[in-house]
């Protein structure tokens, strides 16, 4: 008390000239009209300045449950536009939107890309989601433009993906609107292209035609487009084409997933792998 005593006294005359000029000033903006409108604009400027300050800062920190939403949300369309194309086979768009949920054959899970590698021979992304998510080993993974990879190891709450760009990726893979289909390798040179292999050289094909997933394999359901037809050419060695893919994704900018459940994977796999040991 003593302390705060002598403190007082040793700034008395400070202190009072800032009270005396806070009593000047209040008198001031309350007694002239001029004053008051000035005083009240620049409180409002400033005032509005912190609450943008602050509505910015807020929204800076909500960007990531806004975009997790939107994930969701593009998830669910991913889900109507592939189930669709199985089902409109024989039905109707009515009787699809009809159908029990739990029926359809695909489910799309959305995810955040962690970690990834794009300029070594074998590449792999990590996403945030792992068997906690009912996240399996062999599911396809693809982005909003196009093919990412195949799940090949998972965690409790990351998976570790095998990207297309990846010297043992095999994908099925056909030209749109077009029966023939191959299978689409990296050559391990560009980010940006594969190759479509053992597509027969009576194919008609075009340079710009769009590849699609074939739906042959138990990992992609039928038409994801992958990309475009950049060149082709008859290998010298057999009787196929071999068909430069420009991709549609760009894998090193990606930041968003799609993880692709099969309702029936496993039931293929099992009859697949039967089928193979009679071989």
């Amino acid at each position: 008390m003593r302390n705060l005593l002598l403190l007082l006294a040793k700034y008395s005359s400070t202190i009072l000239f800032i009270v005396l000029e806070v009593i000047c000033f209040y008198i001031i903006i309350s007694f002239n009209q001029s004053q008051s409108e000035i005083w009240a604009h620049s409180a409002n400027l400033f005032t509005g300045s912190i609450d943008e300050r602050v509505e910015n800062t807020t929204n800076f920190f909500n960007l990531e449950a806004v975009n997790d939403s939107l994930l969701t949300e593009n998830a669910r369309l991913l889900e109507t536009i592939i189930n669709y194309r199985v089902f409109s086979k024989e039905n109707e768009f009515q009787e699809y939107e009809a159908i029990d949920s739990s029926l359809l054959e695909y489910k799309f899970i959305p995810a955040r890309i962690t970690g990834k590698t794009v300029n070594k021979r074998n590449n792999h992304i990590t996403v945030n989601k792992g068997s906690v998510d009912s996240i399996k080993v062999g599911m396809g993974v693809i982005s909003k433009d196009g093919l990412l990879g195949i799940v090949k190891s998972v965690s409790k709450n990351y998976s570790l993906v095998m990207t297309i760009l990846h010297s043992q990726s095999r994908i099925s893979a056909s030209i749109k609107n077009s029966d023939f289909h191959g299978t689409l390798i990296w050559d391990e040179m560009d980010p940006t292209t594969m190759n479509l292999t053992s597509i027969p050289k009576h194919a008609e094909m075009s340079v710009g035609d769009t590849i699609i997933t074939s739906g042959y394999s138990t990992v992609f359901p039928y038409g994801i487009e992958v990309g475009t037809i950049y060149d082709y050419k008859v290998n010298r060695n057999d009787d196929s084409y071999s068909v430069i893919v420009k991709l549609f994704n760009d894998l090193p900018s990606e930041t968003h997933a799609y993880l692709v459940s099969s309702k029936d994977q496993k039931e293929k796999i099992t009859l697949e792998e039967d089928i193979e040991d009679e071989l």
